[in-house]
């Protein structure tokens, strides 16, 4: 479905961003990695859009450089009408209590010197005027919002879960009340058992505080549960982009049909035909001449080959970038 200007919270236009490699004895740029090659999209206020795709596709560093974790190469991040990429470094950090991100690895996210309380304390302190009892409060009401009992808030992040461990950082993505959070595979180093509990939690939070979410995940299952709208990423670029229920029912894009292929279901009744891909993901430096997909696909022909598809509307809010959709 499209959005109304009025429901767009986020606007992403031509993002890129490269990675410059060097090298000689005068440590010259003599290439680029295009990690994120002319990608965009709208998200609505209070949906979800999921990123997905294999690893090393850019949809992390798609995620990271929306919020300027990673400066952009080109493009523009309209986030609520203000261009985020255009920001100068005092306004960003205004604009970074709107905005927050949730990482992967809740071992490695966490700071181990420091006590729950004082790194849920830590964003109020930076980007608020709250009295000190007030923030204690405002970490205590959190730690319970996201089921924690509030004097876990005396303990260090290596005394929890890896489950525990990732409630703390949804808490702390959300002690200044953001209206957009990234979230980046914020479920696959849990135990599967664990993960059903914190992909419910995070539809939970977002039914009460309104969030809208960027949801990166490269396993479809979650995303089919959790998110709105689909965004398919390969090698750089967005691929397709439609509606969950309909990227599931119609993939046109044969990376998209290859990847719900391989999709485990335990439903009774005639096993599905696996897509096998042949060969690896092409080099990031020197990608494939026309479609970057074309060296793995059944279906290419000579267009293919020598002329680079465009991101085109097939039906209503359902956008593929394949000559042959």
């Amino acid at each position: 479905m499209g959005d109304s200007k009025e429901s767009v919270l986020l606007d992403v236009r031509n993002l890129k961003k490269y990675f410059p490699i060097r090298g000689g004895v005068l440590n010259r740029t003599v290439g680029h990695v295009k990690a994120v090659e002319d990608v965009s999209f709208t998200v609505g206020r209070t949906q979800t859009f999921a990123l997905v795709g294999e690893s090393g596709c850019g949809k992390s560093t798609t995620g990271r450089t929306l919020l300027r974790l990673l400066d952009p190469t080109g493009g523009s991040v309209l986030f609520g009408g203000t261009d985020l990429a255009a920001l100068k470094a005092e306004e960003l950090r205004v604009a970074r209590k709107d905005m927050q991100m949730i990482f992967q690895n809740p071992y490695g996210s966490l700071n181990p010197r420091m006590k729950i309380r004082k790194l849920l304390a830590e964003p109020l302190e930076t980007h608020t005027s709250m009295a000190s009892g007030e923030v204690r409060e405002a970490v205590r009401f959190m730690l319970e919002r996201v089921g924690l009992a509030p004097e876990y808030g005396e303990r260090y992040p290596h005394q929890f879960s890896g489950g525990q461990r990732q409630r703390v950082a949804i808490a702390r993505a959300l002690m200044c009340s953001p209206s957009l959070v990234v979230a980046d595979e914020p479920v696959s180093a849990l135990d599967v058992s664990i993960q059903s509990q914190i992909i419910n939690l995070l539809l939970k939070l977002q039914s009460e505080l309104e969030l809208t979410y960027i949801f990166i995940s490269h396993d479809m299952n979650v995303v089919r549960h959790i998110s709105d709208r689909i965004g398919v990423m390969y090698l750089g670029k967005i691929v397709e982009i439609a509606d969950t229920a309909e990227l599931f029912a119609k993939p046109l894009h044969p990376y998209t049909q290859a990847l719900l292929s391989a999709v485990p279901s335990i439903k009774r009744g005639k096993n599905k035909t696996r897509i096998i891909l042949e060969g690896d993901v092409p080099n990031p430096v020197h990608p494939p001449e026309g479609c970057h997909f074309h060296p793995r696909c059944r279906y290419a022909v000579e267009r293919c080959r020598t002329e680079v598809p465009a991101l085109r509307d097939l039906s209503a809010g359902h956008r593929a970038a394949c000559h042959l959709a």
